[in-house]
């Protein structure tokens, strides 16, 4: 894989004009328009902007689901641009960890089954896959449960499998789409606490693109997205409150 210095910087994710169209003709839609956008490690960066001002398109073409049209992405060293499909799937499945609104839970798995499944996609023996799924619900509240089917959870603790899911492969970058806005107020705040705690581990970025403005103060850097563009960054929560935001 072709690979950078990022210069000591701390960076995790840097873009650099990147854009990405879809359709074509009268039904064109230009989604990211020269889009420059940087996370750093050991922070949880959130993204924020009204619905189809392409949040979820900029996180899915640094997550490598999504092929853009031009420009720049380097994440954790490594240039997405330079690679074939098949080396960015196989980046993507050491790299990065997923988590979303809806849990994304199969529920004919146990916990421990659905918990495993990164490690068995990366080549890992079932025993050790299923020590270290355990080894998580356990850290995450969840001990004892192995066995249960999600339907048996709370939503909250559905979340906490999935992001149980989302770490077992030890990923560099965690990538949120809505982690909370299925979830009430004291269970949210719960996640983004365990959000913020993964944050915080030096050679990982945790990136989270949402709505809810219940989980704003949670973030250790806010960017703003409209129409496409990277509108304002703020360097906290505080500086996004007097700038004028929610």
């Amino acid at each position: 894989m072709a690979e950078i210095n990022n210069n000591g910087n701390g960076l995790a994710v840097h873009v650099r004009n990147v854009s990405k169209t879809f359709g074509t003709g009268e039904a064109r839609i230009q989604a990211l328009k020269n889009v420059d956008f940087d996370a750093r490690m050991g922070e949880m960066l959130m993204v924020v902007g009204p619905s189809g001002c392409g949040k979820t398109t900029l996180l899915s073409v640094i997550a490598g689901t999504l092929q853009f049209d031009g420009g720049d992405i380097e994440v954790f060293k490594t240039r997405l641009h330079e690679l074939k499909q098949r080396d960015i799937t196989e980046f993507r499945k050491r790299t990065v960890g997923f988590i979303f609104q809806q849990f994304n839970l199969i529920p004919t798995l146990s916990l421990m089954e659905n918990v495993s499944v990164p490690l068995l996609i990366n080549g890992v023996r079932r025993s050790a896959a299923e020590k270290k799924a355990r080894e998580l619900l356990e850290q995450l509240g969840l001990g004892g449960r192995e066995k249960d089917l999600p339907t048996l959870l709370s939503g909250g603790q559905q979340q906490r499998v999935a992001i149980a899911r989302a770490l077992v492969h030890d990923p560099k970058l965690v990538i949120c789409d809505e982690p909370t806005s299925a979830l009430d107020k004291d269970t949210g705040a719960q996640i983004m606490e365990l959000l913020r705690e993964v944050a915080r581990h030096r050679d990982r970025c945790v990136i989270v693109v949402t709505h809810d403005n219940r989980v704003f103060k949670y973030a250790d850097r806010m960017t703003e997205m409209e129409d496409g563009r990277v509108a304002r960054v703020h360097e906290t929560y505080s500086e996004y409150k007097q700038d004028g935001g929610i």
